[in-house]
């Protein structure tokens, strides 16, 4: 009986092929080095995409803040809404990050600023970009979201925790992010 199984097994790991399955023996996403499981454990560099060939944010990017002075005031760039958005969603696109992970955490960044026009109180807003930042932080380590969405959160937030002003633009910055995000096949 046990050279049966034995058989079946080897017969069964040829037809399914060694890029369904980890070195553990468990079935994995083919587009990951790892299963999840050993992933986790640390028996890999992490639960990231195979193709996740950027983790540098391009020259550039946020080059002299969010905004530019006409008239005497503030008013956000244009590249804010268009060029480094695509940008942005084209390179973590093909880092592997997935329009679920990243929806995700624009949602907890509305939920921030929901928090800050309850309380109109900036100092108590930082708190929550601080815990958002955490929370990249941890999904990146886990091997949810790839290195590169931890820079983009990191670059962002510098700006963001400055002011009201700030913590807007990036709001809108991130949502247009999402804008351009639309996954191609």
């Amino acid at each position: 009986m046990r050279d049966i199984k034995s058989e079946m097994s080897k017969n069964y790991r040829t037809l399914v092929g060694s890029a369904d399955r980890c070195s553990c023996g468990k079935p994995k996403d083919p587009r990951f080095p790892t299963c999840r499981d050993c992933a986790s454990k640390g028996n890999s560099s992490g639960y990231q995409s195979l193709s996740r060939n950027r983790s540098l944010l391009r020259a550039g990017y946020l080059a002299d803040g969010y905004f530019e002075i006409k008239n005497g005031k503030n008013y956000i760039k244009e590249d804010v809404f268009i060029k480094w958005p695509q940008d942005i969603s084209a390179d973590l696109r093909s880092a592997g990050m997935s329009p679920t992970a990243i929806r995700n955490f624009f949602n907890k960044l509305r939920a921030v600023e929901h928090n800050y026009k309850v309380t109109k109180d900036f100092d108590k807003t930082r708190q929550g970009i601080y815990s958002f930042c955490r929370d990249v932080h941890y999904t990146e380590t886990r091997g949810v979201t790839p290195e590169l969405f931890t820079k983009f959160i990191e670059a962002n937030i510098a700006l963001a925790k400055k002011d009201p002003e700030h913590f807007k633009a990036f709001i809108e910055h991130f949502q247009s992010v999402i804008a351009y995000y639309k996954d191609k096949k």
